[in-house]
Protein backbone atom coordinates (compact mmCIF):
# COMPACT_ATOMS: atom_id res chain seq x y z
CA UNK A 1 0.00 0.00 0.00
CA UNK A 2 2.79 2.48 0.87
CA UNK A 3 4.43 1.56 -2.67
CA UNK A 4 1.34 2.53 -4.24
CA UNK A 5 0.97 6.34 -2.54
CA UNK A 6 4.76 6.61 -3.04
CA UNK A 7 3.81 5.87 -6.48
CA UNK A 8 0.68 7.93 -7.09
CA UNK A 9 2.49 10.70 -5.27
CA UNK A 10 5.39 10.81 -7.24
CA UNK A 11 3.22 10.23 -10.73
CA UNK A 12 1.51 12.86 -9.37
CA UNK A 13 4.50 15.47 -9.10
CA UNK A 14 5.20 14.36 -12.27
CA UNK A 15 2.10 15.58 -14.28
CA UNK A 16 1.99 18.30 -12.04
CA UNK A 17 5.45 19.30 -13.16
CA UNK A 18 4.83 18.58 -17.14
CA UNK A 19 1.55 20.85 -16.94
CA UNK A 20 3.45 23.51 -15.64
CA UNK A 21 6.10 23.53 -17.86
CA UNK A 22 3.54 23.43 -20.75
CA UNK A 23 2.22 26.35 -19.29
CA UNK A 24 5.15 28.26 -19.47
CA UNK A 25 6.01 27.42 -22.48
CA UNK A 26 2.64 28.38 -24.71
CA UNK A 27 1.78 31.31 -22.38
CA UNK A 28 3.30 34.46 -23.75
CA UNK A 29 1.50 37.21 -22.68
CA UNK A 30 1.49 40.31 -25.27
CA UNK A 31 3.01 38.55 -27.68
CA UNK A 32 1.62 38.16 -31.61
CA UNK A 33 1.86 34.65 -33.52
CA UNK A 34 3.85 35.38 -36.78
CA UNK A 35 1.76 35.49 -39.97
CA UNK A 36 2.46 32.59 -42.33
CA UNK A 37 5.34 33.43 -44.84
CA UNK A 38 3.55 33.94 -48.29
CA UNK A 39 5.00 33.48 -52.11
CA UNK A 40 4.77 36.26 -54.65
CA UNK A 41 6.10 36.51 -58.67
CA UNK A 42 7.58 39.93 -59.18
CA UNK A 43 7.46 41.08 -62.99
CA UNK A 44 10.16 44.02 -62.65
CA UNK A 45 9.88 45.64 -66.17
CA UNK A 46 12.52 48.22 -67.23
CA UNK A 47 10.84 50.38 -69.66
CA UNK A 48 12.40 53.33 -72.06
CA UNK A 49 9.86 56.00 -73.26
CA UNK A 50 10.29 58.29 -75.79
CA UNK A 51 9.06 61.86 -75.81
CA UNK A 52 5.31 61.10 -77.15
CA UNK A 53 5.01 58.21 -74.31
CA UNK A 54 5.39 55.09 -76.38
CA UNK A 55 7.45 52.43 -75.17
CA UNK A 56 10.68 52.30 -77.19
CA UNK A 57 12.50 49.07 -75.76
CA UNK A 58 11.10 47.04 -72.55
CA UNK A 59 13.01 44.05 -70.66
CA UNK A 60 11.21 41.98 -68.29
CA UNK A 61 13.31 40.28 -65.09
CA UNK A 62 11.23 37.63 -63.05
CA UNK A 63 11.67 37.13 -59.22
CA UNK A 64 10.03 34.67 -56.36
CA UNK A 65 10.12 36.46 -53.38
CA UNK A 66 8.74 35.57 -49.83
CA UNK A 67 7.77 37.62 -46.57
CA UNK A 68 9.83 35.75 -44.47
CA UNK A 69 11.84 38.24 -42.29
CA UNK A 70 15.62 38.58 -43.80
CA UNK A 71 14.70 37.57 -47.24
CA UNK A 72 16.56 39.14 -49.74
CA UNK A 73 17.09 38.72 -53.66
CA UNK A 74 19.54 39.72 -56.40
CA UNK A 75 18.95 39.77 -60.31
CA UNK A 76 22.41 40.47 -62.51
CA UNK A 77 22.00 40.91 -66.14
CA UNK A 78 24.82 42.35 -68.05
CA UNK A 79 27.50 42.54 -70.58
CA UNK A 80 31.30 42.95 -70.20
CA UNK A 81 31.95 45.37 -73.45
CA UNK A 82 35.78 45.60 -74.22
CA UNK A 83 36.66 49.42 -74.71
CA UNK A 84 39.89 51.19 -74.85
CA UNK A 85 43.02 50.70 -77.27
CA UNK A 86 44.36 47.44 -79.03
CA UNK A 87 47.31 47.64 -76.17
CA UNK A 88 44.81 49.18 -73.41
CA UNK A 89 41.68 46.87 -73.44
CA UNK A 90 39.33 47.91 -70.64
CA UNK A 91 35.41 46.00 -70.26
CA UNK A 92 32.88 48.36 -69.21
CA UNK A 93 29.64 46.56 -67.18
CA UNK A 94 26.58 47.34 -68.60
CA UNK A 95 23.19 45.98 -67.70
CA UNK A 96 20.42 45.75 -64.87
CA UNK A 97 20.80 44.99 -61.39
CA UNK A 98 18.14 45.15 -58.67
CA UNK A 99 18.06 43.81 -55.36
CA UNK A 100 14.96 43.13 -53.02
CA UNK A 101 14.82 43.07 -49.66
CA UNK A 102 12.23 43.06 -46.49
CA UNK A 103 9.40 41.40 -48.29
CA UNK A 104 6.01 41.95 -46.40
CA UNK A 105 2.16 42.23 -46.96
CA UNK A 106 0.68 44.96 -46.31
CA UNK A 107 -3.09 44.90 -45.72
CA UNK A 108 -4.15 43.85 -49.70
CA UNK A 109 -0.17 45.38 -50.99
CA UNK A 110 3.15 44.46 -50.64
CA UNK A 111 5.80 46.17 -49.34
CA UNK A 112 9.91 46.36 -49.85
CA UNK A 113 13.27 47.72 -50.24
CA UNK A 114 13.78 47.84 -54.01
CA UNK A 115 16.97 49.03 -55.35
CA UNK A 116 17.77 49.11 -59.64
CA UNK A 117 20.68 50.11 -61.36
CA UNK A 118 19.81 50.22 -65.07
CA UNK A 119 23.07 51.26 -67.18
CA UNK A 120 24.05 50.94 -71.54
CA UNK A 121 25.42 53.23 -74.28
CA UNK A 122 23.65 56.62 -75.02
CA UNK A 123 21.96 57.02 -78.17
CA UNK A 124 24.54 58.31 -80.72
CA UNK A 125 23.21 61.85 -81.52
CA UNK A 126 22.93 62.33 -77.83
CA UNK A 127 23.26 66.37 -77.95
CA UNK A 128 26.23 66.48 -75.71
CA UNK A 129 29.64 67.87 -75.81
CA UNK A 130 31.07 64.50 -75.35
CA UNK A 131 32.24 62.60 -78.05
CA UNK A 132 31.44 58.92 -78.12
CA UNK A 133 33.30 56.77 -80.26
CA UNK A 134 33.82 52.64 -80.01
CA UNK A 135 36.72 53.45 -78.55
CA UNK A 136 35.03 55.86 -75.83
CA UNK A 137 31.46 55.30 -75.50
CA UNK A 138 28.90 57.08 -73.49
CA UNK A 139 27.00 55.32 -71.04
CA UNK A 140 23.76 56.20 -69.67
CA UNK A 141 22.91 55.08 -65.88
CA UNK A 142 19.94 55.15 -63.39
CA UNK A 143 20.08 54.42 -60.23
CA UNK A 144 17.28 53.80 -57.83
CA UNK A 145 16.55 52.88 -53.94
CA UNK A 146 13.43 53.24 -52.14
CA UNK A 147 10.97 51.52 -49.66
CA UNK A 148 8.06 50.41 -52.71
CA UNK A 149 4.22 49.50 -51.59
CA UNK A 150 2.41 48.41 -54.04
CA UNK A 151 -0.97 47.17 -54.40
CA UNK A 152 -0.74 42.90 -55.60
CA UNK A 153 -2.04 42.03 -59.30
CA UNK A 154 -1.45 45.79 -60.53
CA UNK A 155 1.44 46.80 -62.69
CA UNK A 156 2.36 49.78 -60.71
CA UNK A 157 5.79 52.77 -61.54
CA UNK A 158 8.21 51.93 -59.41
CA UNK A 159 11.05 54.41 -60.91
CA UNK A 160 10.93 56.75 -63.53
CA UNK A 161 14.04 59.24 -64.60
CA UNK A 162 13.53 61.87 -68.09
CA UNK A 163 16.60 60.84 -70.23
CA UNK A 164 19.71 62.74 -70.30
CA UNK A 165 19.04 64.05 -73.98
CA UNK A 166 15.81 65.35 -72.79
CA UNK A 167 13.32 62.94 -74.71
CA UNK A 168 11.91 60.64 -73.33
CA UNK A 169 12.58 58.76 -69.92
CA UNK A 170 13.35 55.56 -68.22
CA UNK A 171 11.21 53.54 -65.84
CA UNK A 172 11.09 50.53 -63.92
CA UNK A 173 7.24 48.93 -63.35
CA UNK A 174 7.00 46.46 -60.83
CA UNK A 175 3.59 43.82 -60.33
CA UNK A 176 3.29 41.48 -57.83
CA UNK A 177 1.07 38.00 -58.51
CA UNK A 178 0.52 35.86 -54.75
CA UNK A 179 2.25 32.40 -55.55
CA UNK A 180 -0.52 30.36 -54.13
Amino acid sequence: MKKTAVSLTLAALAAGAVCAGAQEINVNPGSQPKPPDHFYKLNLVVQEMNEAGKVTNERTFVAVVETSGGFTQSIRSDDRVPAGTVTDVQYMRVGVDFDIRDVKDVGSELGFRLSADVNGFAAPDAGTSMVSSPTHPIIRENRWEAGILIPIGKPTVAFSADSEEGQGKMQVVVTATRVE
